[in-house]
């Protein structure tokens, strides 16, 4: 990896998990490079990372800050991915047009435990139940989460302040694409009238709704509906042929429901839209 020291910052050449915070780094590439880049970091890495991307300078700045691999506190699994406030207060008073892209690696830690503690209880998972928990996830990780949603209202707020005829959003990429979030102009005007706690909560909480269709049991299989048959009509069949029963079930095309869960995510305060890769 090549790198050249400028001030504070390391260019190089691709996108990186920099977890270390001795130095940000800065890369020079198209957005779609970008998201090539991320995809590869998705698959391998165990850590998240974020950062500004300005369009008009097809330039990538890290502005993550003291991320840390997913853990089990108490009975919750948490990834730990913080923003250097600083850094992004200064970006967005010199840019007016501003995209912050974060990624949700496709590694769950709370998978990894129930395989083991399946196959410690005598009773492991086989491929295909480890596959379709595997898929359940990877659907989960296309959802902003609640904290994104609240950084995105944050941060969207002090973004106007500075420049009220600017334009900021926020992407996250995920296994299966990028979802894209924002405050309508609705959004906005409601949360300037009155940007209390309750308020913002109540923006945030949209994203329950996506997160419990991620976790309907039984998501990745969906119950075929009943065939209608007339009783007085019997179906002709050789002596040689057999019966085949008919399945209770079909396989659900993950972003089908990806795509579903964030429509409903949708309202007059916020925007969220899902773009699978191509």
């Amino acid at each position: 990896m090549h790198s050249n020291r400028q001030e504070e910052y390391n260019i190089i050449n691709d996108l990186i998990v920099n977890n270390r915070n001795a130095f940000k780094t800065v890369i020079y590439k198209s957005e779609k490079k970008g998201i090539s880049d991320i995809r590869k970091l998705i698959a391998h890495s165990q850590i998240e990372e974020s950062w500004v991307y300005l369009p008009h300078r097809e330039k990538w700045i890290e502005i993550g800050h003291n991320e840390e691999a997913e853990k089990k506190i108490e009975r919750r699994y948490i990834t730990k991915a913080k923003l250097d406030v600083q850094l992004l207060d200064k970006l967005m008073s010199e840019n007016s047009n501003i995209v912050l892209y974060h990624f949700h690696p496709s590694y769950r830690l709370s998978l990894e435990d129930k395989i083991r503690k399946r196959e410690e209880d005598g009773v492991p998972m086989n491929d295909k139940q480890i596959e379709r928990e595997r898929v359940r996830l990877l659907i989960k990780s296309a959802y902003p989460s609640r904290s994104d949603l609240l950084n995105m209202i944050g941060n969207s707020t002090e973004f106007f302040k500075r420049n009220p005829d600017g334009n900021i959003t926020f992407k996250v990429c995920s296994h299966y694409g990028i979802t894209e979030y924002c405050l309508t102009d609705k959004g906005m005007i409601y949360l300037s009238a009155d940007n209390s706690i309750k308020q913002i909560l109540r923006i945030t909480g949209i994203s329950s709704s996506a997160n419990i269709e991620a976790n309907v049991k039984g998501e990745i299989l969906e119950r075929n509906p009943r065939e209608t048959r007339d009783p007085l009509k019997r179906i002709k069949m050789s002596p040689n042929q057999k019966r085949k029963s008919l399945s209770r079930y079909t396989i659900i095309d993950p972003i089908a429901r990806i795509q579903k869960a964030i429509e409903s995510m949708n309202d007059e305060h916020i925007r969220v839209i899902f773009t699978p890769y191509r």
